[in-house]
Formats: structure tokens, C-alpha cells, sequence
């Protein structure tokens, strides 16, 4: 079976995209205009070590947000890499037995219901999107009928 080119589209979430990567450049630089008006002003506390300090705290600041705007879950023929804020996890089909999410929004996001018992969430689809939210869930839900095949023990 030849799967089409969208088929395997990744998952990205866009308002929390949009958002983290904004947050981003806007603590950026408020960090440097912040620290360098501080050294301007001549505040007798504040030193140009102060200005180093304050600008690497704006910078790992905004890696922080540039991380969020990474998540993803990207589908191949294989399985299911999901990245999520701090972990990425490979599975494959064979590992997820279906999806959870809440029409009603009770849930932020999706989570795969695993074979081994366990659940985990895939903040690549976030439930802020609204009605594409569930269109992709939708779409993850075919991914994972067309593609799990478990073998009778």
C-alpha cells in the first residue's frame, strides 16, 4: 500500500506555535533593551556582568519558548515520532491501540492509548486550535486504523 504524500503530514499545534515563537522574540529582546537601559541609566547596582547575566537569562528564556514551538508528532510508514516539551518517543504502530481526545475540550490535548497499558500525550494536536484540532485527531485516528496490525498470540 502506497501512501499518499499528506498522509504522513506532521502534526504541528498553530496557535501555541505562533504564540511561543512571538514570546520568544518579544523576551529576547526586552531582556537586551531591559539590560542595556539599566547600564545606560547608570543604576549604580547594576554592572556590565549584570548586562551578561541578563541577557543569557533572556536568551535561555526564549529557547524555552522556541522548544514549545517544536513540538510535533510526525508519522511514517514505521510508527509515530512523538516530540513533546521534554521527551520524544518512537512508536510503533503495532504499540498504540487507539486515541483519546474530548470533543468538550476536557483534555488539552490527544492521548494514544498504548498496548502495554500506559497512555501518552501528544501535544502536537492541542485542543486551542478548535475544529482542526479535531480534524487532525481524525486524521491520526485513520493513521493508526490503516497501519496497526496486531498479531493474535
Amino acid at each position: 500500500m502506497a501512501p499518499a504524500e499528506s498522509e504522513f503530514r506532521v502534526f504541528r499545534p498553530r496557535q501555541v506555535r505562533v504564540i511561543s515563537i512571538v514570546g520568544a522574540v518579544v523576551v529576547f529582546i526586552g531582556f537586551a533593551v531591559l539590560s542595556v537601559a539599566l547600564l545606560v541609566v547608570d543604576w549604580d547596582p547594576w554592572t556590565p556582568l549584570d548586562v551578561v547575566w541578563m541577557n543569557l537569562l533572556g536568551i535561555i528564556f526564549a529557547a524555552a519558548l522556541l522548544r514549545v514551538s517544536d513540538i510535533q508528532a510526525k508519522p511514517s510508514e514505521s510508527g509515530l515520532v512523538v516530540r513533546n516539551m521534554v521527551r520524544t518517543r518512537t512508536f510503533a504502530w503495532g504499540q498504540i491501540l487507539g486515541v483519546a481526545f474530548s470533543p468538550e475540550g476536557d483534555d488539552p490535548w490527544p492521548t494514544l492509548d498504548l498496548t502495554d497499558g500506559t497512555t501518552y500525550a501528544v501535544m502536537a494536536i492541542q485542543h486551542a486550535d478548535g475544529p482542526r484540532a479535531h480534524e487532525e485527531c481524525q486524521r491520526l485516528r485513520k493513521l493508526i486504523a490503516g497501519w496497526t496490525h496486531f498479531k493474535e498470540e
